[in-house]
């Protein structure tokens, strides 16, 4: 399971929300134009833990980090585990032109260009990735359900959670 998530998220990385924390609200600070508005923006503090546990996650989150341009944080959970991850990189529009995806579904989280992907290795993984557009990157949503039976929409808890999340992160540049 743990090599389907990889292939469905690339990296993770960044800190653990404290107890009583904000959401995470970010400032832009200036480096490369390319993750310069996200700069700031840590995937483990992008909800506060009162947020987190109300979605039935662990708190702290363990950083992941595979890749340097799209950090995350990952969070074991029921009814679903779920990993947070902000790409410098990509778009929503530049990662629907991928092959890696069996399934890519524009929507909007609060208005932004978002999309619902299930990448084609995890159809059967209960695995459901939601991004959205911010700063000049995106942040993606993944939920995983963690065990039978099949009676939780993973889609529908990582939208949930990526509106949660819209706020507290730039908007897209």
């Amino acid at each position: 399971m743990a090599a389907v998530a990889g292939v469905a998220l690339i990296g993770s990385s960044a800190c653990s929300p404290s107890e009583g924390a904000g959401d995470g609200s970010s400032e832009t600070t200036g480096n490369s134009p390319s993750d310069e508005a996200l700069a700031s923006v840590k995937p483990c503090e992008m909800l506060s833990s009162e947020t987190l546990k109300s979605f039935g996650l662990e708190v702290p989150g363990e950083p992941k980090d595979q890749l340097p341009w799209a950090p995350g944080c990952y969070y074991s959970g029921e009814p679903v585990s779920v990993r947070m991850e902000k790409n410098t990189r990509e778009t929503v529009s530049s990662s629907e032109e991928k092959s890696v995806w069996v399934e890519f579904e524009r929507l909007e989280v609060n208005g932004r260009t978002g999309a619902r992907a299930i990448n084609q290795g995890t159809t059967k993984a209960r695995l459901c990735n939601v991004m959205f557009d911010a700063g000049q990157g995106l942040i993606q949503v993944q939920a995983r359900e963690n065990q039978l039976p099949d009676d939780v929409d993973e889609c529908q808890e990582a939208l949930k959670i990526a509106k949660k999340i819209e706020p507290n992160v730039p908007e897209p540049a």
